[in-house]
């Protein structure tokens, strides 16, 4: 009794992230890769967090095409590195320039596994490799 129920949660496993994965989204890495050399503004091969940042803020006015310092649901379906799309931290369905700092702060704590302040080219993609949307 207990190898069939062994045998039954494998299999429900299994099934379950087969299932997930006819939904999921991995990042296109033709996106993500130039998206680090656009922030990596010193071309050191690595990015600091002054230089996320100044990339988010860059990004965040380009994706507010209405100039209202908020980027809504519409506006976000422009973003095609999908890097703001945790940042609505209040589920308002607006992002805010705080909240987007916010989640660019976090996304760089997450990138850095080194914990040396700064993210390599490798860090950045291995990040957004194993990130998947649904």
């Amino acid at each position: 009794m207990l190898r069939l129920s062994r045998r039954a949660a494998l299999f429900f496993c299994i099934f379950l992230l087969n299932y997930f994965n006819l939904f999921a989204q991995s990042v296109d890495m033709n996106i993500i890769k130039p998206e680090f050399q656009k922030m990596d503004t010193d071309k050191n091969g690595f990015v600091t967090p002054g230089e996320m940042q100044a990339y988010q803020a860059k990004k965040f006015q380009e994706l507010d095409k209405n100039k209202n310092k908020t980027i809504d649901s519409e506006e976000l379906k422009a973003d095609k590195t999908r890097m703001f799309q945790k940042a609505d931290a209040d589920k308002d369905g607006k992002i805010t320039p705080a909240e987007s700092s916010s989640q660019f702060t976090e996304y760089f704590k997450q990138m850095d596994r080194n914990n040396d302040g700064k993210i390599s080219e490798a860090e950045y993609t291995d990040y957004w490799k194993g990130y998947i949307y649904f």
